[in-house]
């Protein structure tokens, strides 16, 4: 049992403990802008009569180009900080990492899904899966609990090999919970919206809060929200993620680190 423990916290000390290097958002601003029209249910024909401009000035945006005046005209229209979006190629969000906060990152998309481990005196609690659970395993390889964010494929495709765990998931919680492990105490939130139910994982008992977000919030970004629920999925954010203390580092799905202060002062939906 001590040589188990002794590898754990060696393979943990391998790990990075920073997140101080150059990063690469999960979204840029063309990205944000066509989650906002998901959102609100807006194409690109209806997008230039309400803004006054042409539509294939919008579609050239929307591929990428980066027209200063077309993103604050459109990000106006949707809702956005027009400040926030156009400067969002420039953010940089730093995060020193917590010693018991790793970040284990598996193959989807462009950037790849994040799963993330979390220990306390000794044992290890993982959060979402990602699609590849090996490097969780190698890590961590006799983890107590596992926690869900939300059900969507690339969160939580490995559960079936955690089957030893306590697993907790969003159907099985509900916000206001608290899950108590090790020293650390866990406190369950409602961050529906992305989809439902998703719960947002904030850990207290480390130097700083550590909130598990899954896909509710990125760095700069959010998840994409179905229509029906794009206004109160981003107040729920609002209300019940942004509202935490400033200095909480937020872990999201996709893409690195962020905390709510930053958010605050980069993030163009809110």
């Amino acid at each position: 049992m001590t040589g188990s423990s002794n590898s754990f916290q060696q393979n943990l000390m391998n790990l990075s403990l920073t997140n101080t290097r150059d990063t690469v958002l999960e979204d840029d601003f063309n990205d944000c802008l066509m989650k906002a029209m998901h959102g609100q249910a807006l194409n690109t024909e209806k997008l230039a009569i309400r803004a006054g401009i042409p539509q294939e000035r919008i579609l050239r945006t929307l591929q990428g180009e980066h027209d200063t005046p077309t993103i604050s005209a459109l990000a106006s229209i949707l809702g956005l900080d027009s400040d926030k979006l156009v400067n969002l190629k420039s953010y940089q969000p730093r995060v020193t990492t917590p010693h018991a906060l790793h970040m284990i990152t598996s193959p989807f998309g462009h950037l790849g899904v994040n799963a993330y481990i979390v220990t306390s005196n000794g044992e290890s609690i993982i959060f979402d899966t990602g699609t590849d659970s090996t490097e969780l395993h190698r890590i961590a390889p006799n983890p107590k609990h596992l926690c869900i964010t939300h059900n969507h494929p690339d969160h939580n495709q490995g559960m079936q090999e955690f089957e030893s765990c306590t697993i907790f998931t969003p159907d099985s919680l509900n916000p206001g919970d608290s899950i108590s492990i090790g020293s650390l105490g866990i406190e369950v939130i409602d961050s529906s919206g992305h989809f439902s139910p998703a719960r947002t994982y904030l850990i207290h008992g480390d130097s700083s809060p550590i909130a598990i977000v899954g896909d509710a919030i990125f760095a700069g970004s959010i998840g994409k929200i179905p229509g029906n629920k794009y206004n109160s999925g981003l107040k729920t954010i609002r209300e019940n993620i942004l509202n935490l203390d400033p200095s909480t580092i937020l872990c999201p799905g996709h893409g690195p680190l962020t905390t709510v202060a930053q958010e605050l002062l980069h993030n163009p939906f809110f």
